[in-house]
C-alpha cells in the first residue's frame, strides 16, 4: 500500500521544478548546502567522487511512503504519476530533478524496529531544493519556489578516520552468538537446506557525529564508493534518525535504456606491504569457497533478470574490487532493457541478492529471522535515486550505520557456505565494520 504523506500536485496545476547554475565555489558543492541544513530538515545526499558526481535533496516537496508485498510495484505507479505531474524549467543541458528513494530490507518492519520506524519500508521523495554537481559544473533545482540557505563557506575539512577496534564495542557473549550464527548455517548447509546464508550482527557506539563532517570523511575515504545520506524530516524540533554510510555494491544503474548492476561476495583484508596485499587478493581468487560463494550470487543475478527478459552479459571470472581495508571479487553484469522494464522493476527483481540474503532465500530467511536477534531496518537493502527518463542508480546500503539520539549502531555481515569457518568470518564483520567506525569515531571528536 503507497501512502502519500504530502500532497501531490494535480494535473490542474503542475509543481514547476525551476534549474539554474551555480558559479559561486561554496555553493557549488552539495555537501556545503547539507552543512547549513536544518538538523531536523529532510535530507538525502549521494556522491560517487571517481564518477565526479554529487547530489543533495532538502526539504520535501512530496512524500510517498510504501510498505508490503507490492511496495516496488506501488513505488513505480507513485513515480510515473509524480512525474507526470512536474514541469520543467532548466537549461537544456541541465540534469534533470531527481526523487530520492529508499526501502528496507524486508518488505515490512517488524514492531521492534523502532529505530527505522521514521524511515518506514520504502520512502520516495521529491526534495523541494536539489543541488546536483556533475563534470565541474553545479545546478540548483527548487520546486514551486522553496528554498534552503545557500553556503557561503565550504564544509568542514574532513578529519582522517579514528583507528578504532570493533572489537572492542562488543562483548565476550556477543561476539559467540555471532559465532554461533555461523555454525548454525554451516549445519544447514551441511544438511543441503542452503547454499549460502549471510548471518549479520550490529554494534553500537555513544557516538553522534556531525553529520557533513562524517560525509566529508567518507567521500575522502573511499572515492570509488557512493557515500549516500537519509535523514527523514525530524518532528517537534527533534533530528531524525540518519542513515549514512559509504557502498561499494551497486545493485541496478540504469542510463539510456542500458542497465549496469554486478555481483560483489567474497571478501579478504588489505594490507600496507605490497606483496602481502597481492598475495591476499590472489588467494582470493584462487579460494574455492570464496569462488563458489560468489557464484551462487552471479547465478541468482542471472536468474532474476532472465526472469524479466533481461539478457545479460558478463566476464566468466570475477575480477578483484580493492577498496579502503578490504577486497571484493567482482564480476560486472551489462544488459540492454527490454521496453516496459524500469529502474524499480530491476530493483524488486534484483533484491535482496544471495550476497545479502543468502540462496535459497526463503530457508536462509528462516534462518535469519529466527537466530539473527537484530533488525537490518535498511541495512543492506536498495538506496538510490532516479529521474523522469528513467535514468538512476540503487547501491546495496552496505558499510552503513545508524545514527540517533542514544547513539551509532553499524551493521556488518558475511558470507557463509561450506568450508567458511566462523572465527574467520567474525574477523570479516570487524573488517567491515571498521571502514564506517573509524569515521564515525573522527567526525564526533570534531563535533564534540
Amino acid at each position: 500500500m503507497a501512502v502519500t504523506l504530502a500532497p501531490t500536485p494535480t494535473h490542474d496545476r503542475p509543481a514547476q521544478a525551476r534549474t539554474v547554475e551555480v558559479h559561486a565555489a561554496p555553493a557549488t558543492d552539495p555537501l556545503a548546502w547539507l552543512a547549513v541544513a536544518s538538523g531536523t530538515d529532510e535530507a538525502w545526499y549521494w556522491e560517487v567522487p571517481d564518477d565526479d558526481e554529487a547530489w543533495v535533496g532538502l526539504g520535501a516537496a512530496t512524500v510517498v511512503e510504501v510498505s508490503g508485498p507490492d511496495r516496488f510495484v506501488d513505488a513505480a505507479g507513485a513515480v510515473a504519476d509524480l512525474w507526470a505531474s512536474l514541469d520543467v524549467d532548466a537549461p537544456a543541458d541541465a540534469p534533470l530533478p531527481r526523487l530520492s528513494a529508499g526501502f528496507a530490507f524486508d518488505d515490512e518492519l517488524p514492531p521492534s524496529a523502532h529505530a527505522w520506524r521514521a524511515l518506514g519500508a520504502g520512502r520516495l521523495v521529491l526534495p523541494a531544493v536539489q543541488v546536483h554537481r556533475r563534470a565541474g559544473r553545479t545546478w540548483v533545482t527548487r520546486i514551486d519556489d522553496h528554498d534552503r540557505p545557500t553556503p557561503a563557506v565550504g564544509p568542514p575539512a574532513p578529519p582522517v578516520p579514528t583507528s578504532a577496534d570493533p572489537a572492542t564495542l562488543a562483548t565476550p557473549a556477543e561476539r559467540d552468538h555471532y559465532r554461533g550464527l555461523v555454525r548454525l548455517a554451516l549445519e544447514a548447509i551441511g544438511r543441503g537446506d542452503l547454499a549460502k546464508a549471510v548471518p549479520c550482527r550490529s554494534v553500537t557506539v555513544d557516538l553522534r557525529p556531525d553529520l557533513a563532517t562524517l560525509l566529508g570523511t567518507l567521500r575522502a575515504t573511499y572515492p570509488a564508493c557512493a557515500t549516500l545520506a537519509v535523514r527523514p524530516a525530524g518532528g517537534d524540533g527533534d533530528p531524525s534518525p540518519t542513515f549514512v554510510g559509504a557502498t561499494p555494491e551497486r545493485l541496478a544503474a540504469v542510463h539510456a535504456g542500458h542497465l549496469h548492476t554486478a555481483a560483489l561476495a567474497g571478501s579478504a583484508p588489505r594490507d600496507p606491504d605490497p606483496a602481502i596485499d597481492a598475495a591476499l587478493g590472489q588467494g582470493l581468487l584462487t579460494s574455492p569457497k570464496e569462488r563458489a560463494e560468489h557464484a551462487v550470487v552471479v547465478d541468482a543475478v542471472d536468474r532474476a533478470l532472465a526472469d524479466l527478459g533481461v539478457v545479460d552479459r558478463h566476464p566468466r571470472q570475477p575480477a578483484l574490487l580493492r577498496l579502503h581495508g578490504i577486497q571484493h571479487l567482482h564480476t560486472p553484469i551489462d544488459a540492454e532493457l527490454p521496453d516496459g522494464v524500469g529502474l524499480l522493476d530491476l530493483v524488486g527483481a534484483l533484491h535482496p541478492t544471495p550476497a545479502v540474503a543468502g540462496h535459497p532465500g526463503g530457508q536462509a530467511a528462516e534462518l535469519r529471522a529466527e537466530h539473527e536477534g537484530m533488525d537490518r531496518g535498511w541495512f543492506a537493502a536498495p538506496v538510490g535515486w532516479m529521474d523522469a527518463s528513467g535514468n538512476g542508480e540503487f547501491r546495496v546500503a552496505l558499510r552503513t550505520g545508524l545514527v540517533t539520539g542514544d547513539g551509532t549502531t553499524l551493521y556488518a555481515g558475511a558470507g557463509v557456505v561450506d568450508g567458511s569457518d566462523p572465527d574467520r568470518e567474525l574477523l570479516e564483520t570487524d573488517v567491515k565494520l571498521r571502514a564506517v567506525l573509524g569515521p564515525v569515531v573522527a567526525a564526533s571528536e570534531v563535533s564534540g
